[in-house]
């Protein structure tokens, strides 16, 4: 019997998190999907991974039906007590963890929180190893704030801006591609602005990242995409080169296809 229908919610101070159960393993496995997405983009893991384990994808904040009301901008602080208190609530002790791109950048913050209680931590195209010039651009400071604000209200300013820069090679067209499907709407360019600057704290110290990991073996998988522009097999770099142990696998794929390959590679 399958419970894939089924939303369920989890509120704790200013947090609502939206998730969905995919399987009935006896292992438990916490999923964090990419930006634009929710937690139905972890269903494929249900026939391949349902056996081993029971699946909590959770919507991250302004996805789904998740919401963050708190008067302060989200801190990794505040995102580990979160997620202490949904472990606590589903009666959770160890447990492994995957992140999908943007996703990533928040497994790596629990994982550095809880990695004294984690087996595993997939990481497929992971955001928040590398940081992004542009993003410490728009979020860094108040006027980065305004300008990105701004130009998220003026997209025109943003698409000759953007073409300028694929044309003398800054920026590549499958990115820039990326940023004109995920900004069409002004849902969309709401939904960058929201993400961007609320989940800019969303960082881990890689050094005390690496050092726990070791220091309480918990395995760790990447799975890149060998034709990824968007996050490119390169940005994982500055953890793999901290990492005394990892495993790697890259699937020939672009970034869009990764979850659905990752399935069949556990499979």
């Amino acid at each position: 019997m399958t419970n894939t229908d089924t939303v369920y919610e989890f509120t704790f101070a200013d947090s609502h998190i939206s998730y969905q159960k995919f399987g009935s393993g006896p292992a438990v496995l916490l999923a964090f999907h990419g930006f634009g997405q929710t937690n139905q983009v972890f269903k494929p893991l249900e026939n391949t991974l349902g056996g081993q384990y029971t699946i909590f994808a959770i919507d991250l904040f302004y996805h789904g039906n998740s919401r963050y009301t708190g008067n302060q901008f989200l801190t990794k602080a505040i995102w580990q007590q979160l997620i202490d208190q949904f472990l606590r609530a589903q009666t959770i002790d160890r447990f492994s963890l995957m992140g999908f791109s943007l996703g990533g950048r928040f497994a790596l913050a629990t994982a550095e929180a809880f990695a004294n209680r984690l087996d595993q931590l997939l990481l497929i195209a992971p955001d928040g190893i590398t940081r992004n010039s542009w993003y410490l651009l728009a979020t860094g400071s108040k006027s980065g704030r305004v300008l990105f604000r701004y130009v998220m209200r003026h997209l025109s300013m943003l698409t000759t801006f953007g073409h300028a820069l694929t044309r003398i090679g800054v920026l590549n067209r499958t990115a820039m591609r990326f940023a004109e499907i995920s900004l069409a709407t002004p849902e969309q360019r709401t939904l960058v602005y929201q993400s961007w600057t609320q989940f800019r704290l969303i960082y881990t110290n890689l050094d005390s990242l690496t050092e726990t990991l070791t220091d309480h073996s918990v395995r760790v998988r990447f799975f890149t995409g060998a034709f990824d522009r968007i996050v490119p097999g390169s940005y994982i770099l500055p953890l793999t080169k901290r990492l005394r142990h990892y495993e790697l696998t890259v699937l020939k794929t672009g970034h869009n296809h990764l979850i659905e390959l990752v399935a069949e590679e556990l499979a």
